[in-house]
């Protein structure tokens, strides 16, 4: 037994024989330990690191936990196509129940692609199986680059290709690793403020709509709907009550809108709708309803009552006339827009 020396006067504390620790060796925490030990008259209370084992949680500083059970996985049964060749403005696509593919109306995953009959395929669940089958497609569809003559049962990681070219990897998933890839998917496509579709989606499916409109001569919509003096609701109740107004009308527009239409932030304070099948007169009517019910909303904000006004602008494909290309289709919805806000605001302008 050796004996080392401690501050003060007091008798040194024996300890156990062992070799001194280099210098170089010890921690920061106990040099400021020694040195205030040095400062006082007396030998502190505290216990010495070498009388005791320290638990790895005591050194970290992180509380002892129990010991976690791993979260149950369960079946990898959840169906979810992810598109690798064609657009169709979707990358993700969940199947939860018996599904047609193909460019009819009808079709519960309808693509919008010239090559595809009209209900070209069909994914159905045979128990815990996802299966495909042909529906005497022209261009046949395909698993992992073999053409269909029966149904076949569906494999995680499979070439899935329906036509010429339109081509998904299958993904079999259990129910969190589905789940995630669902939040995933939505937050690519979404506006994270107002919960409605972003501008990128907007884009790839304006262009699917005049493409079908172009091939089927059907009637199409634009609709550009911007808020009226919005920057006078930033400048006198701030940015949150900005942010505010635009998810009320966000979630008022998909109360008006119906179930087939799209709904889309096109950029600061203008929204988009896509809608089929409304001729100009309908269309018209459509945005008058959509004003007028944006005019009579009562949005509270910090014990004050705001409201706010919209204007217009209105774009229509007749099945009559030739179909615009993308950039002159938008740019007659914002020259409408732009001569309702001339003409006084709170009103809607359909182009000529």
């Amino acid at each position: 037994m050796r004996q080392v020396a401690c501050s003060g006067r007091e008798a040194p504390t024996p300890i156990l024989d062992q070799a001194p620790a280099p210098k170089h060796s010890r921690r920061f925490s106990d040099h400021c330990y020694d040195s205030a030990t040095r400062m006082t008259s007396g030998r502190s209370s505290r216990p010495s690191r070498r009388e005791r084992d320290l638990t790895w949680d005591e050194i970290t500083g992180t509380l002892p936990t129990e010991e976690v059970a791993p979260l149950a996985t369960g079946p990898r049964e959840h169906l979810a196509l992810v598109a690798l060749v064609g657009e169709h403005g979707r990358p993700w696509i969940a199947v939860t129940s018996a599904t047609v593919i193909g460019r009819g109306d009808d079709c519960e995953l309808r693509l919008d692609d010239a090559a595809i009959s009209r209900r070209h395929a069909r994914i159905f669940r045979d128990g815990a199986t996802w299966f495909v089958e042909d529906l005497q497609s022209q261009n046949g569809t395909f698993v992992d680059a073999e053409r269909l003559r029966a149904p076949r049962a569906l494999v995680d990681g499979a070439r899935l290709q329906i036509g010429r070219g339109t081509v998904f990897r299958v993904s079999l998933q259990d129910a969190l690793e589905h789940d995630a890839s669902r939040r995933m998917h939505e937050s690519a496509l979404t506006d994270p403020l107002t919960g409605l579709y972003n501008r990128r989606h907007l884009d790839r499916r304006l262009a699917e709509e005049l493409a079908f409109a172009r091939r089927h001569r059907t009637v199409l919509t634009l609709m550009l709907l911007d808020v009226d003096h919005f920057k006078r609701i930033n400048d006198r109740y701030g940015h949150l009550a900005g942010d505010a107004v635009l998810r009320v009308l966000a979630k008022l527009i998909q109360t008006v809108v119906r179930t087939e239409d799209l709904v889309a932030r096109y950029g600061g304070e203008e929204i988009a709708v896509i809608a089929r099948g409304i001729d100009r007169v309908g269309a018209h009517l459509f945005a008058e309803r959509l004003r007028k019910r944006i005019a009579t909303t009562e949005m509270p904000w910090a014990g004050e009552v705001l409201r706010v006004t919209a204007s217009i602008g209105v774009a229509v494909v007749d099945g009559a006339i030739e179909v615009p290309a993308l950039t002159d289709f938008v740019g007659a919805a914002d020259d409408a827009l732009y001569a309702a806000k001339d003409a006084g605001r709170n009103r809607s302008v359909v182009a000529e």
